[in-house]
């Protein structure tokens, strides 16, 4: 199974990732970083780090940040580029859910999915 790690705005990743428990009725093997506001640039990377490599198994993992081109994707970026993990960003709950889903699938092909499933979650009534 793929890692599933999320990068989001403080408590942003651990409130959607227990919705997904929710709708799932069952927990879900998925790691979540809280980047604060007042946190420092090296002490973020370093925990990012860790958790990339907590978070990876065999395959690796796909890393899902919430906003593009925010701290926490840009710090995200930057380390999972250093492990060679894709990263896709504009978390939504269709997108995490198509992930855990699919989390068998290795982590390019799942870094689409999550594309995919994200921006099929958008639906204008």
């Amino acid at each position: 199974m793929t890692g599933i790690i999320l990068v989001t705005h403080d408590g942003l990743g651990e409130a959607i990732r227990l919705e997904a428990e929710n709708i799932l009725d069952r927990p879900v093997n998925v790691t979540t970083v809280a980047v604060k506001y007042r946190s420092g640039v090296e002490e973020t990377l370093e925990a990012l780090r860790l958790a990339l490599a907590a978070g990876a198994d065999k395959q690796g993992a796909v890393v899902l940040t919430d906003l593009p081109g925010a701290t926490p994707h840009n710090l995200a970026s930057q380390t999972a580029d250093e492990c060679g993990m894709p990263v896709v960003s504009g978390l939504n709950l269709p997108m995490l859910l198509k992930v855990i889903n699919h989390a068998g699938t290795a982590p390019t092909e799942l870094a689409e999915l999550a594309a995919r499933g994200g921006s099929q979650g958008i639906v204008r009534a």
